[in-house]
């Protein structure tokens, strides 16, 4: 299913900061429509770019070039179950199906990938000392060096960079495929619309955070009261954290749909009449 033109993007809306709310109020109630079908979606999207991720030198700029794919995919199922429909695997695939759109999303893509280069490297040289430290026993982590030496640096450097870069990514792929806007443009259209929207978004970001773990200290606690091994209950935790990510992605299309204003297209000029005998 490849979205028609929906329009010239020639500004976007500003959102009060409680819209932060009403996002998520919007999200939970597409992903009740279709739980199960939203979130294989969500794990087949996740678990190929952990897979893509691992593969040696190659793998994280591919999965960076894939992410405007997936956004545009998760979106658009945003979308369909709002229509009642259900959302197959296969609208991760939709940016790639032949058409204006695949050529300026791989664009993006490319541009993302660049981007998320950098700040690995960035990072790595802020963690660099703190990685020395770290311990390998029988083949594995020592957790307790790793504890040690966390790499606060580099994770706040990370937060810091990847900030902007998320702000000029989060609506572009909707921009390019759905609104054929050029690559440059919908970045910056990108970032106006998040910079404007600043205070929902970290409404928003709030409380996905203080529900992620108010959700995972219960659930762990819980399964830690029927006297589970912590193996045992990280696996059993599994499901849970999917179902908060899925939740958190299914925000995708609230936001885009309260933020994006396409304009409206003028209808054809009526036909002449010819005069009355």
């Amino acid at each position: 299913m490849i979205v028609k033109p929906q329009g010239l993007v020639t500004h976007v809306r500003t959102q009060p900061a409680a819209a932060g709310w009403t996002w998520l109020r919007e999200a939970l109630a597409l992903y009740w429509r279709q739980p199960f079908a939203f979130t294989a979606l969500v794990i087949l999207y996740t678990m190929a770019l952990m897979l893509l991720s691992n593969v040696p030198v190659v793998g994280l700029p591919m999965a960076a070039v894939l992410v405007p794919f997936g956004t545009v995919g998760l979106t658009l199922a945003g979308m369909i179950a709002e229509k009642g429909a259900m959302p197959l695997p296969a609208l991760l695939l939709d940016g790639f199906r032949a058409g204006p759109q695949r050529a300026p999303l791989l664009r993006l893509g490319f541009l993302h990938a660049a981007m998320v280069l950098v700040l690995v490297l960035v990072a790595s040289l802020f963690a660099m000392d703190e990685l020395r430290n770290w311990k390998v026993a029988d083949g594995q982590l020592d957790p307790t060096s790793v504890s040690q030496n966390i790499p606060w640096d580099a994770l706040t450097v990370s937060v810091l960079l990847y900030t902007p870069v998320l702000m000029l990514t989060w609506f572009a792929p909707q921009l390019v495929a759905w609104h054929r806007q050029p690559v440059a443009k919908a970045l910056f259209f990108s970032f106006f619309a998040c910079w404007r929207n600043k205070w929902p978004f970290l409404v928003l970001g709030l409380i996905l955070m203080a529900l992620s773990l108010g959700v995972g200290y219960l659930t762990t606690e819980l399964l830690r009261a029927f006297g589970l091994s912590p193996q045992v209950t990280s696996m059993l935790f599994a499901p849970v954290a999917m179902i908060m990510t899925s939740i958190s992605y299914a925000t995708q299309y609230p936001i885009y749909r309260a933020i994006i204003e396409p304009q409206a297209e003028a209808p054809p000029p009526p036909e002449p009449q010819p005069p009355a005998a």
